[in-house]
């Protein structure tokens, strides 16, 4: 089977939708019709993520139309949620009390997530463009739905389906979700920088700031000259895998909820998967690995994912700003238009330039009434607040 290359009014056979449980048995056509379109969905990305993590299950899915040819493709993530991935204390502030602490620290249970757990935005299917949306939307919910039940004929109870997650752009057409039986979420923003054309390097970046966060950044830049900064390559020692990972269990127990939870093996797997689109960094002090970062870089974008810190050092060597300081220099130097560094610390962010843009998912419980109960506790979940900084002069702002 081949993917479907040139234009043309097509529609999805509904009777001929292939579930598989791992990347090495989807068609070989999937690669072909995401190729330059997600590099969250290409097949070398999910296969380091379904080999590094065994306590996630990994569920695929593809369209196809009445010629066979494949015309869509879904991805999945089956998560365990105990009270590890919880921050029980602030999500129960969160949800304003309407959910007992008792309660979400005794959760254990497994949802299914249609896109990525470790990513932000639409990384959970793809579609030809000539099949129509209201018809793509419908074949993705009955499949969802079908994995859904052939989970629970094997005993694996899923108590939860989220869609996630959408960029305002996307967000009205996808309510043919909410439209059908999914509660809407509002869930935190996602900061994002626009990297004016003008910003050759990174000296025109701080240059275009007021003098007040001009001044700030400079500090951040001679406080962190300390560092010793080494991207890595995809071939690391024992020794340096566990700095990764207490580094990055650091900043995940610090987190009000994860979906779920990587681990440094997974992590060099995607840069051995990705290569040069998948920037690796680490924050060296007299020899001793003190931060790193991750972010993918895709289309015209710089996407931070991941980060893990040592605290006690943070503060007086600005670590973390100057991983968000070497994101936008590094997005200037690839000559890219935006740099998004995700959600939480979101002032912070944006005293780099970084402005909150909203996203959504869907959420829907499997059980009817218990689907009903949860509305309005879902509903009850807004975006922190927060203080938004503008370092920039008025002119960068009057020309966006």
């Amino acid at each position: 089977m081949t993917a479907l290359e040139e234009p043309q009014k097509i529609s999805i056979d509904s009777e001929n939708t292939v579930f598989c449980n791992s990347m090495n048995d989807v068609d070989v056509a999937w690669d072909s019709l995401v190729l330059h379109r997600n590099i969250y969905l290409s097949r070398n990305y999910l296969l380091a993520l379904e080999q590094k993590l065994g306590q996630n299950e990994f569920r695929y899915i593809q369209f196809y139309s009445s010629t066979n040819e494949l015309v869509g493709v879904g991805y999945c993530q089956i998560i365990p949620i105990t009270p590890k991935e919880i921050n029980t204390d602030a999500l129960a502030e969160r949800m304003g009390g309407m959910l007992p602490k008792t309660i979400i620290g005794s959760i254990d249970i497994k949802i299914l997530i249609c896109g990525n757990a470790y990513a932000t935005g639409e990384n959970g299917f793809y579609f030809f463009s000539e099949i129509d949306e209201n018809e793509a939307f419908h074949s993705l919910q009955n499949a969802i739905d079908e994995v859904h039940l052939r989970e629970k004929k094997v005993g694996n109870k899923i108590v939860a389906t989220l869609i996630k997650e959408f960029w305002p752009e996307a967000q009205p057409k996808h309510q043919f979700f909410s439209e059908n039986g999914c509660c809407e979420v509002n869930i935190d923003v996602n900061m994002v920088l626009s990297l004016d054309t003008s910003w050759n390097s990174f000296d025109d970046y701080i240059n275009a700031m007021n003098s007040k966060f001009r001044t700030k950044a400079k500090q951040v830049l001679r406080k962190s000259s300390a560092l010793e900064l080494v991207d890595f390559d995809d071939n690391p020692t024992d020794e340096l895998v566990e700095q990764i990972n207490i580094l990055y269990q650091t900043i995940v127990d610090r987190a009000n909820f994860s979906f779920g939870r990587l681990n440094a093996s997974a992590l060099f797997a995607i840069k051995k998967a990705l290569q040069d689109d998948f920037f690796f960094r680490g924050y060296y002090l007299n020899k001793t690995l003190i931060g790193f970062s991750t972010a993918t870089i895709f289309d015209d974008v710089f996407d931070g994912n991941f980060i893990g810190l040592d605290y006690d050092y943070n503060q007086t060597y600005a670590v973390y700003q100057r991983i968000l300081y070497d994101f936008v220099e590094r997005a200037i130097e690839l000559d890219l238009k935006t740099v998004r560094v995700g959600r939480t610390a979101e002032e912070i962010k944006s005293g780099i330039g970084a402005e909150p843009v909203e996203m959504k998912f869907y959420a829907k419980h499997r059980n009817k009434v218990t689907n009903a109960i949860m509305r309005p506790f879902i509903q009850k979940l807004r975006p922190n607040e927060f203080s938004l900084r503008r370092p920039f002069h008025n002119s960068y702002y009057e020309d966006r």
